[in-house]
């Protein structure tokens, strides 16, 4: 068992047993005492309760660096899981069918990815995001640096500089680099909110969705020992196709926000009007622009697919960390939620304000259709 799975299943347990408690009951001497007697007894077991707390404060500080960051460490990766279960739930059932030893790693990744893209939701106020965007951006450059009183007290943070703990030089420089592209590209959306700026092209879309969501696929792969070609080719289909269903997915979302990716050119192409965007409105020209857009995310989805066969042969390697590779395919089951919402989507004519696109899978008709594919290797 790697160090990481064994640092996350202490860290359930802990959970699980939670903090000691201290009986309540107290000795029929003090039940009989009178009222000043139960006062001072109070006051002193006030003064012994404060006395307790500095000499555990004392002993924890005088405890090695490494104690104190493999509770850290512990606690983060439990944070991760919940964090990521919270806000991408579809993800969260993908994680679970990774090898064990991978999941931690994984979920770390996944909660990293999930606090900097919910960053621009989560305020009414682009300034603040923008700040939290950068502050993540130094965040992945303290998870690297080798003085560890430069990482940034956060869950996210902690687990991933765990995570990195954990490879050698090479795959820490590689896993800097896509860590970097994620922040990098939020950043730059959030600047572009800032600006009123809507993206350009559907190859505007492509290369964020290729810095976001394939950067995530290329970290999981690369973490888990699997390095080839193919598979990275796979991935960057994957990646552009989840990346853009993301942002079909959240167009109502950014609409209350004055915000569009729906492309100029495609916009002008079908005559659609961004205010009617921002106003939720329901037209032909929005339909057809969405229609596009979700055609080329389709396409990739389709490639990727396209290459799964050729996935099944490749040569696999044990990580840094692990001597169990992760499977191609395990890691690219997240395609199954692009899918069911493409096709949703079609069903309702490409709407993509259509209610029924807001209601989420009953969670075990979400579970099956990944466990089924995880069982049959298909994604």
């Amino acid at each position: 068992m790697t160090t990481i799975a064994m640092l996350a299943r202490r860290g359930g347990g802990l959970a699980r047993r939670g903090v000691t408690q201290v009986s309540a009951s107290s000795p029929a001497s003090e039940r009989r005492g009178d009222g000043a007697n139960v006062a001072g007894d109070a006051l002193a077991r006030t003064r012994a309760s404060r006395a307790f707390s500095a000499s555990s404060r004392a002993r924890d500080a005088s405890r090695p660096p490494s104690a104190r960051d493999r509770m850290s460490v512990a606690s983060a990766f439990e944070y991760c899981a919940t964090r990521v279960r919270q806000l991408d739930y579809e993800n969260y059932l993908c994680a679970l069918f990774l090898p064990r030893e991978h999941r931690p790693a994984a979920l770390a990744l996944r909660a990293f990815n999930a606090e900097t893209a919910s960053a621009l939701g989560a305020t009414k106020e682009p300034q603040l995001a923008l700040m939290r965007l950068k502050w993540w951006r130094d965040a992945v450059d303290a998870a690297h640096d080798a003085d560890e009183t430069s990482l940034p007290d956060h869950p996210v943070a902690i687990a991933l500089r765990a995570v990195l703990a954990t490879q050698n030089a090479g795959g820490g420089a590689r896993t800097k680099t896509w860590l970097k592209r994620i922040a990098d590209a939020r950043v730059r959306d959030a600047e572009m909110g800032l600006e009123n700026t809507t993206p350009g092209s559907v190859a505007f879309l492509e290369a964020y969705a290729e810095s976001t969501s394939a950067s995530v696929l290329y970290l999981q792969l690369d973490l888990g020992g699997m390095r080839d070609t193919n598979v990275d080719h796979a991935a960057s289909h994957l990646g552009k196709a989840l990346g853009m269903v993301n942002l079909l997915r959240g167009t109502p979302a950014h609409a209350k926000q004055r915000r569009l990716y729906l492309p100029l050119d495609v916009c002008a192409k079908h005559g659609a009007v961004a205010e009617d965007v921002f106003r939720g409105k329901n037209t032909e020209a929005i339909k057809d622009a969405t229609h596009e857009v979700a055609s080329v995310a389709k396409a990739h989805l389709d490639s990727s697919r396209g290459m799964a066969s050729t996935l099944r042969g490749v040569a696999r390697k044990g990580s840094a960390s692990s001597s169990t590779p992760v499977k191609p395919e395990t890691v690219f089951l997240p395609a199954i939620a692009a899918s069911t919402y493409l096709e949703k989507l079609e069903r309702v004519d490409f709407d993509a304000f259509h209610p029924s696109l807001a209601q989420p899978q009953p969670p075990l008709v979400a579970q099956a259709k990944i466990a089924w594919a995880a069982f049959t290797g298909k994604y």
